[in-house]
């Protein structure tokens, strides 16, 4: 069956950890606001690859192998279930001193999870690698640094940090290009059964 979009098809001079999201992840973009802001935060602090995806909030664990337009049809039907909802994003946190890096704190996270794992539940993940970690929404501004930068970076961008609310209408699936930047292929529509059962 055709897949859903194109993929890069060598990946071996990517780095290992790279490797693993060939076939992509599902996340949600926010809209603006706060994508620009968060954006223009990420390209003067972030790491130097920065510029490999927007800002986002990730969800799943990456996906295994290539999505078909099958594959896509059950994750519609699954985000058709969970209707919308507002995230709340800020004040600043980050993860020290386990994982240096600023972020912005992301609310509700027993939503967020509950999504996840309906996601992660449908058939084009099974074989995903385990998620290394427990689960815990965030919108990063800068990763891979110093305890001392994250510390700093922690006071100066206390006053300026975006903070407010926008309702989650859809998650999005992005896939790396060549240069691996990050970009969105396909959205899905949350709550859309719904609304069409209310026409």
């Amino acid at each position: 069956m055709m897949a859903l979009t194109e993929y890069v098809a060598d990946v071996s001079s990517w780095e290992p950890w790279k490797q693993g999201y060939k076939f992509g992840v599902l996340l949600i973009v926010p809209p603006d606001p706060p994508l620009v802001a968060v954006n223009a935060l990420r390209a003067q602090f972030a790491w130097s690859h920065s510029a490999e995806c927007d800002a986002h909030i990730s969800l799943t664990v990456p996906l295994p192998r290539a999505l078909n337009r099958a594959d896509w049809a059950e994750l519609e039907t699954i985000a058709s279930t969970v209707d919308p909802f507002p995230v709340h994003y800020g004040p600043l946190m980050n993860y020290l001193p386990a994982a240096p890096g600023v972020c912005l704190q992301i609310e509700p996270q027993a939503e967020l999870a509950c999504l996840l794992e309906a996601l992660e539940a449908a058939p084009c993940f099974v074989g995903a690698k385990p998620r290394p970690y427990p689960f815990s929404a965030h919108m990063t501004i800068a990763e891979l640094i110093s305890v001392e930068l994250t510390e700093t970076l922690m006071e100066e961008l206390k006053v300026d940090a975006p903070l407010g609310t926008f309702l989650c209408t859809n998650v999005s699936y992005a896939v790396p290009d060549r240069a691996f930047r990050l970009t969105e292929r396909a959205k899905l529509a949350l709550g859309q059964q719904h609304a069409d059962e209310s026409d």
